[in-house]
């Protein structure tokens, strides 16, 4: 067996619903989906194909109740699919980066890898990556944007539910209803809420930013979400039939489509961190009550146009 199909068995043996189900010898090696690493070279010393991940760095960006889950698992197929093996993390935030090899570096430790997650990003870290990237290929990044208030009431239930006991936002949050519990929330929510939006506002041309809205509310939107991720990222560095195969593995975080994803069978028995979905009753009495929320941090709802309400209709 060859290389190539051996690495097929083992990750469709390891991974549910793997997206290297069912590929052939031609499809590894002939129709460019799966790159050829510069580390992988020949006898010769020439790499006939140069895989997208030894360019440039690669940055996801996400935070708290912004869809971090979503964002992470739906790039985590993407990275499986181009058989990456490290991945690091900042601030110790983020898990299961890649479903093989190592991603608990901390990236700032492990500045040659390529493969990054930041779940508490703020307005300095862009720049930042700009300059220390800038003379080895840049970068290229994803993010989530998430509706403001919305982040409130789903922070809200969640911690209600005692999910994250260690977490410093949840603390008490289990007593409180949601008369008091909302405007709380949505406190100490707003330091998490501003740096997003602060990122939000810095992140053209490198950052590609993905609204939970759009993502979240259709099929539609999702798949069209996850093209244009893959087109911006690696433009035609990989195949039309890299970009299928990806689609269709990602779409398995699609919350339309039903729960076989990775989202979905996430749990940390750590953290309790589970039933990251909230039902619609519960978020609808939490709603009742965001008349209660400072005026500035709604405020924050109406930035940029509101562009996930635009994002969101059109992809309804």
């Amino acid at each position: 067996m060859t290389k190539c199909l051996l690495r097929v068995a083992l990750l469709a043996a390891s991974v549910a619903a793997s997206p290297w189900e069912g590929l052939t010898e031609a499809q590894c090696d002939g129709q460019g989906l799966f790159q050829t690493s510069a580390r992988g070279r020949s006898k010769s010393g020439r790499s006939p194909t140069s895989s997208p991940l030894d360019k440039r760095v690669y940055v996801t960006l996400a935070w708290h109740k912004a869809g971090t889950q979503l964002m992470r698992n739906t790039m985590r197929w993407i990275w499986d699919l181009l058989d990456a093996r490290e991945a690091c993390r900042y601030d110790g935030y983020g898990v299961d980066l890649i479903s093989h090899g190592f991603w608990e570096q901390d990236c700032p430790e492990h500045p040659d890898v390529k493969i990054r997650f930041n779940n508490h990003a703020n307005q300095t870290f862009l720049p930042a990556l700009r300059a220390d990237t800038a003379s080895s290929g840049g970068f290229k990044g994803v993010m989530t944007l998430r509706d403001p208030l919305e982040m409130v009431i789903s922070s809200y239930c969640y911690h209600h539910r005692g999910a994250e006991p260690k977490n410093p936002i949840s603390v008490g949050m289990v007593e409180l209803g949601p008369k008091e519990g909302v405007p709380e929330m949505a406190k100490r929510m707003a330091p998490i809420i501003r740096d997003m939006f602060e990122v939000f506002q810095v992140a053209k041309p490198e950052v590609y930013v993905s609204h939970f809205e759009r993502m979240t509310g259709s099929s539609s939107g999702f798949n069209q979400t996850v093209k244009e991720i893959l087109d911006f990222l690696f433009g035609d560095e990989v195949s039309d039939h890299f970009k299928r195969r990806a689609l269709d593995a990602a779409a398995h975080e699609d919350l339309n489509r039903g729960e076989d994803g990775f989202s979905f069978s996430f749990h940390s028995e750590a953290d309790n961190q589970v039933n990251h979905t909230s039902d619609d009753q519960e978020l609808n009495e939490a709603r009742s009550y965001l008349s209660l929320v400072d005026q500035e941090l709604t405020a924050l709802g109406f930035a940029v146009d509101r562009p996930w309400r635009k994002c969101a209709d059109r992809a309804s």
